[in-house]
C-alpha cells in the first residue's frame, strides 16, 4: 500500500481523551486538556511495527506526518484538503460547505502490475448523516456502501461489489458513553471513507465504538469471511488515551476444505505534548 494511504487511512488513530467532569470519552484531536498528539507507535503483530510523528501549523492543524523516513505533507483550502508524499502521490478530499463530497488518489491501487486511480463520492441525508458511498476505479463503479443509523449511531454498513457480487455487512456496537469528535479507527465511518481529521463526513456516531462484526458472502450467498473486532482503551492521568487495542478474529470459508481462523491483536501507544 502506498505511504499516502498508510498515513491517511491508518495513521490518524484515536486521538482520545476523557472529560474530567463528565462520564464520556472525548475524541478531540488532542486539543482537550491542552494536549496534542506527538507520536503514535503501532504494533501490528506479525505485520510489524511503525512510528508516526506529527507536526502542526500555527492554527493547530496537522501539517506533516513522518514515519520511517517517509513524509506526508498536508495542505488546506476552503474546498480541498490534500496529503502529498515525497514521491508526489496525492490523496485529497473535496469539500462543499465544509463537508466531503468526494475523495481519492491518483495511481495508488495496484493489481497485476497495473496502477489505478480511485475516487469515492459521498451522499448525505437531510439530517446530515453520511448514507451512501460510491467507490470508483478509473472512473468505473467498483462498489457501493449503504449506511444505516439508529439512535444517533451508525449501526450497519452494507458494501456491494458492482461486478463480483460480493456483499459485506458490518454491524457496529457501542457503549453507553458519549463520544465527541471521534477519530479514525475508533470511528465507524473510517471503514467507508478516506479518513482525514476534522469531522468532514457529516454527523458522527454519538457513542463509543466497542465492537464491529462483519460478514462477507459471495454472489450466491455462500459465506466468504466473517470478522469480529473488539476495542479496548487505556487512559493516562490527564485522561488522554495512552493506548488503544484492537483484537480481531477472522474466519475464512474456502470453496473446499475446512474453515480457517486467524486472530490478530493490534496495539497503539500514544504520546502527547501537554501545555
Amino acid at each position: 500500500m502506498n505511504n499516502t494511504l498508510k498515513f491517511v487511512m491508518v495513521g490518524f488513530v484515536a486521538i482520545i481523551s476523557i472529560a474530567s467532569c463528565k462520564k464520556e470519552i472525548d475524541f478531540n484531536a488532542g486539543k482537550s486538556n491542552n494536549c496534542q498528539l506527538t507520536t503514535l507507535t503501532a504494533d501490528l503483530g506479525v505485520l510489524g511495527k511503525y512510528i508516526i510523528n506529527y507536526f502542526y501549523d500555527a492554527s493547530g492543524k496537522i501539517s506533516k506526518a513522518t514515519s520511517d523516513g517517509q513524509t506526508n505533507t498536508y495542505a488546506y483550502s476552503t474546498n480541498k484538503i490534500t496529503a502529498t508524499d515525497e514521491d508526489g502521490y496525492v490523496a485529497e478530499i473535496i469539500l462543499e460547505n465544509g463537508r466531503a463530497v468526494s475523495s481519492g488518489s491518483d495511481g495508488v491501487i495496484v493489481s497485476g502490475g497495473i496502477s489505478y486511480d480511485y475516487t469515492r463520492k459521498y451522499t448525505y441525508n437531510a439530517e446530515g448523516y453520511l448514507i451512501e458511498v460510491k467507490n470508483y476505479l478509473d472512473g468505473d463503479l467498483n462498489s457501493t456502501d449503504v449506511l444505516t443509523y439508529s439512535n444517533g449511531n451508525l449501526v450497519k454498513g452494507v458494501s456491494t461489489e458492482a461486478n463480483g457480487g460480493y456483499v459485506s455487512t458490518t454491524v457496529y456496537s457501542y457503549s453507553t458513553e458519549t463520544a465527541q469528535n471521534t477519530y479514525e479507527i475508533a470511528d465507524p465511518l473510517s471503514y467507508h471513507v478516506d479518513y482525514f481529521p476534522g469531522g468532514y463526513y457529516g454527523k458522527q456516531s454519538k457513542n463509543v465504538l466497542t465492537k464491529t462484526s462483519t460478514k462477507t458472502v459471495d454472489s450466491s450467498g455462500n459465506p466468504f469471511t466473517d470478522d469480529i473486532v473488539n476495542y479496548t482503551y487505556q487512559f493516562d492521568a490527564k485522561g488522554n488515551a495512552s493506548s488503544l487495542t484492537f483484537t480481531q478474529v477472522t474466519n475464512f470459508y474456502p470453496s473446499s476444505g475446512p474453515i480457517t481462523t486467524d486472530t490478530y491483536t493490534t496495539k497503539f501507544n500514544i504520546a502527547y505534548n501537554c501545555k
